[in-house]
């Protein structure tokens, strides 16, 4: 009947799920309190009540009346998109109501991250006993010839292993493990995996694919290092310095205080005008300030906040872009539609956020950094973008490096050494170095566990959308229709973004399943 079908399409869902979207209301504002208590906790270094903020939600989501009206509409008649809304709530509620013991290390595996996201936030590396940042050590790594200093600046970033193991960080994963357990999967890697609406089938050949590509890879890598170094090794305090040497143009300084401006004009040109969305900017390096870089969508479609650490050097847009990325994709999803919100990928969020990151090397942005000297700079960061799609498999070490550690029993700092080196022979056959890598500054591992990948498969799609929009559109590159690439994105990705699990919208979308054959 065509009132059904007009009831249907009501926003947030039809009247049937009217409870539904009550409940999912009332959470919305706690999540939006807990959202500008860690915007504080990060950008100050304060914690003005985060575990109380938690607690407060386990509270709500654990109570067994809400849980039963989650239950009830579960066998009630409704609609595809329905469905899709009350399974996207049950299995946010379901993990609070399989017994108390789960409840409370839930509560100690948020103090504990608590904890230790307090000491990453306010670790201060230092140098030749001087505090510094990682804006400091990342222009050395870039810029300084002598190979000395830049490994003497790369190692600084390992002083902050030991703290995080002293603070608890091991003890945080055997937590975690437990509650995988207790949640009735293997391991903690599935159990995130599953939350994600992923399989772990979906890893099953990366590491023969990177196998693939590693003798391609290792005759650029040795090129360059022959070329720019006198070596044949690429060493990790190497890498930022030889992309340096290929694209010079990405330490110019540039003024950072017209950010704005740049930003503006970049979005604008996809049909995104930034004056339209209530965006924060927090870019300046402090003390107590987290040393990476966020965004907080604090409450969607009205107020999105974005922390970053830039000093003055172009390249520190990629940063900016990928963060307003988020910022821009936070102000296009529809605040009426609270729960599809909650299903979207963390893959199409990063991959999004990724596009416009990489929009820093294409002329629409650069051209105007660049007018004395356009053509050697598009000749530069052609190569740079050869360069990082070659290395681009590279990150597949890194993301299995974070899913060892819920696989491996690691009892000290020497146990996570080993892991590490093991992983780097078996993905990339890196012999072990004689150094300590730094690792625990990542604060993924802390804060987002298994959750690289959606920076890696967000990469590959991005080039599936590319790829796809410049085959229907007769185009070489997106920014040749920007403002037909922006419509493209929000109404292919953005708008049925949490309609489908991430493997149903790339299938949707590229009229295949999810492949890596985009990143070679």
């Amino acid at each position: 009947m065509v009132v059904d079908v007009f009831i249907h399409e009501i926003k947030g869902g039809s009247m049937t799920i009217k409870k539904i979207n009550e409940l999912v209301d009332k959470l919305h504002e706690m999540g939006v309190k807990q959202s500008q208590l860690a915007w504080v906790q990060y950008t100050a270094g304060y914690d003005f009540g985060l575990e109380e903020s938690y607690k407060d939600m386990m509270t709500f989501m654990k109570d067994k009346e809400h849980f039963k009206i989650v239950e009830d509409h579960r066998a009630l008649e409704l609609s595809d998109l329905d469905k899709r809304r009350v399974d996207i709530v049950y299995k946010s509620f379901k993990p609070y109501h399989l017994s108390d013991e789960v409840n409370a290390l839930a509560l100690d595996i948020q103090k504990k991250t608590n904890e230790l996201s307090q000491i990453l936030n306010t670790f201060r590396f230092k140098l030749d006993n001087k505090s510094v940042t990682s804006v400091d050590l990342a222009q050395i790594l870039s810029n300084d010839e002598n190979r000395e200093n830049r490994k003497q600046a790369y190692l600084a970033k390992n002083q902050i292993n030991q703290p995080m193991v002293d603070g608890g960080f091991l003890e945080l994963v055997e937590m975690r493990k437990k509650m995988a357990k207790l949640n009735g999967f293997d391991n903690f890697v599935a159990y995130k995996l599953d939350h994600e609406e992923l399989s772990p089938d979906i890893f099953e050949n990366w590491i023969e694919e990177v196998h693939e590509m590693l003798p391609e890879m290792e005759k650029m890598r040795s090129e360059y290092a022959m070329k720019y170094l006198g070596e044949e090794n690429l060493m990790p305090w190497d890498e930022a310095y030889v992309e340096n040497q290929l694209a010079p143009s990405l330490s110019k300084n540039v003024d950072m205080t017209n950010y704005y401006y740049h930003l503006s004009r970049l979005f604008k040109s996809f049909g995104f005008d930034l004056n339209d969305y209530n965006i924060t900017y927090d870019l300046f390096p402090r003390a107590n300030k987290s040393e990476w870089g966020y965004n907080f969508p604090i409450d969607t479609q009205k107020d999105s906040r974005i922390l970053a650490n830039v000093k003055n050097q172009f390249h520190e847009f990629g940063v900016l872009l990928h963060e307003t990325g988020h910022g821009v994709h936070s102000f296009l999803n529809d605040k009426d539609e609270k729960i599809l919100n909650m299903g979207i990928s963390g893959i199409v969020t990063e991959g999004i956020a990724n596009l416009f990151g990489a929009q820093m090397l294409d002329p629409l942005f650069f051209k105007e950094f660049f007018e004395d000297d356009f053509e050697q700079v598009q000749a530069e960061f052609e190569s740079i973008k050869k360069w990082k799609k070659m290395n681009a498999l590279r990150a597949v070490s890194r993301i299995f490096f974070d899913q060892r550690f819920y696989t491996t029993d690691n009892k000290n700092l020497d146990d996570v050494y080993k892991m590490y080196w093991s992983v780097q022979k078996e993905v990339l056959n890196v012999e072990p170095g004689d150094y300590e890598p730094p690792w625990a500054f990542l604060i993924h591992h802390t804060t987002h566990p298994i959750y690289l990948h959606n920076y890696f498969m967000g990469d590959v799609t991005c080039e599936m959308l590319i790829q796809t929009f410049n085959k229907s559109n007769g185009t070489s590159k997106i920014s040749e229709k920007p403002l037909e690439f922006g419509k493209f994105l929000y109404e292919d990705v953005v708008k049925p973004s949490g309609q489908y699990t991430y493997g149903e919208l790339f299938e949707r979308i590229s009229k295949e399943k999810f492949s890596l054959k985009y990143m070679k």
